[in-house]
């Protein structure tokens, strides 16, 4: 996937154009991609995905998890 492909669906999960995707953001974008995200997945997304443990994930630990 290209870095402004990554860029723009980072852009679209983050709701609050704040810079960061919240566990309520990321559910939201995949409702709106009618994809629906249990709990658990929730959670394991955001251990695997948010490396500096702040419960929110940044651009780069989005692209970092989107490339492995």
């Amino acid at each position: 996937m290209a870095d402004d492909e990554i860029t723009r669906t980072f852009v679209e999960f983050d709701g609050d154009n704040d810079g960061y995707i919240t566990a309520e953001e990321f559910t939201l974008a995949m409702a709106a991609r009618r994809e629906e995200v249990s709990q658990d997945d929730l959670v394991s997304i955001f251990e695997y995905t948010d490396e500096d443990e702040d419960g929110l994930i940044n651009l780069a630990e989005f692209a970092s998890a989107w490339n492995a």
